[in-house]
């Protein structure tokens, strides 16, 4: 078996032919939101992590966080039993202390349950009213005034079963489900919780297309190169941000020294940027300490990392700091040329005042490895070898 592992994120799907220049050592998985793709497996155990599934569906530090937390609690507790979960759930809500949006959201898990008992729960759910004179729920043929009266009224729903898909469909369920008993035992707010669920049902189509989580080791390939190409821009985000923690943590635990592991990212910028007005603060804050503490640390488990990007001012100066080594191809923007001088200490001035002149191929090679930095230019790979990336000639295109 090889003595190091491979993982190259390749998010504008650049490098599938290292597959068919090395089908022995490397696979591609070829990810898709939009049709059905390959999977990245993850353990059960990883997966159901607070951290990873509050970093997933960007859950807020002070609510949803420990919800989530509670979430897989319950879980482990209760194990995959979602039947009793129901049963029980359904006696809290119409007990001492109900709540006006527990139907409504029992009505949302409509979907997920049994095709066949979706109508009748649909018919049986719409008898009940909230009566908010007396803070609790009617129904036209009793007063619901305790357990034997509610279950006579809710037997279709009390006694379908949900038909989980995939492991998305059962977070959706679980939490909708301890939204419905926390918000009837006054644990929780839920104005403050609803909103993750959401996230969660927004995201889980999306999630199960790329993700299946197995204890099964998939592949023993030492290269794997995960295609983002076809992903959506959440799942751009999500998808290397979970490799890069379950990877950094699995070959941390294992305490294997004589074992290596290598994330490569390509395009690093679109993760490891410092701005970015799409996501959250502590979403951005996250990912950052996240990297951060992998190229700090990682070095000492084995655990390597290598960015490339084309534009290294919009990744975080920190994170390019902690970098031992590098190869500087052309860089004109000020930008750019600003970070390195105030980055890269192992950088001498004359060498710097070549970047912006390099020729194709040739780049600067400087840091802990290499006494000075040296000036080489690197051979054009075949062009059955060399990713797709290059640009369309408009010429030969035009036949000009």
């Amino acid at each position: 078996s090889s003595k190091s592992k491979f993982v190259l994120i390749d998010f504008n799907g650049e490098y599938g032919t290292l597959e068919s220049s090395f089908p022995e050592l490397c696979q591609s998985i070829k990810l898709s939101t939009k049709k059905d793709g390959g999977k990245i497996h993850f353990g059960e155990k990883e997966f159901w992590d607070d951290e990873l599934l509050s970093v997933l569906f960007s859950a807020t530090e002070k609510t949803q966080k420990p919800f989530l937390t509670h979430l897989i609690k319950s879980k482990l507790k209760y194990d995959d039993d979602l039947g009793e979960y129901l049963k029980r759930t359904i006696k809290i809500m119409f007990g001492t202390n109900p709540h006006k949006e527990t139907v409504n959201l029992l009505k949302s898990l409509i979907p997920y349950f049994e095709e066949g008992d979706q109508q009748k729960i649909i018919d049986e759910l719409s008898l009940f009213t909230w009566h908010s004179g007396q803070d609790k729920y009617t129904h036209p043929d009793s007063w619901l005034d305790n357990t034997t009266e509610v279950m006579q009224h809710t037997q279709a729903t009390y006694n379908s079963n949900f038909n989980v898909t995939s492991v998305f469909d059962e977070i959706a369920i679980r939490a909708t489900l301890q939204l419905i008993n926390s918000v009837s035992r006054n644990y929780v707010q839920y104005d403050h919780i609803y909103p993750l669920i959401n996230k969660i049902i927004a995201m889980s189509s999306s999630l199960a297309k790329v993700i299946e989580i197995n204890d099964v080791q998939q592949n023993n390939k030492p290269i794997s190169i995960i295609s983002l190409k076809e992903c959506n821009q959440s799942i751009k985000k999500t998808i290397p941000m979970m490799i890069a923690k379950c990877s950094f943590l699995e070959h941390k635990s294992s305490d294997n020294k004589i074992e290596s592991f290598h994330l490569i990212i390509d395009e690093a910028h679109n993760i490891l940027s410092e701005s970015s007005v799409r996501e959250a603060e502590t979403w951005k804050d996250y990912r950052l300490e996240l990297f951060e503490e992998i190229i700090k640390e990682g070095r000492k488990f084995g655990y390597f990392v290598t960015i490339s990007s084309q534009r290294p001012f919009d990744i975080s100066p920190t994170i390019v700091s902690q970098l031992h080594n590098y190869f500087i191809h052309r860089l004109v923007n000020e930008n750019d040329l600003y970070l390195l001088k105030n980055t890269l200490s192992t950088l001498d001035a004359a060498s710097r005042t070549l970047i912006p002149t390099l020729p194709p191929g040739a780049c600067i090679i400087s840091g802990t490895a290499f006494h000075t930095p040296l000036l080489v230019q690197i051979d054009r790979l075949a062009e059955e070898s060399a990713p797709q990336s290059d640009t369309l000639d408009l010429e030969n295109l035009w036949d000009l």
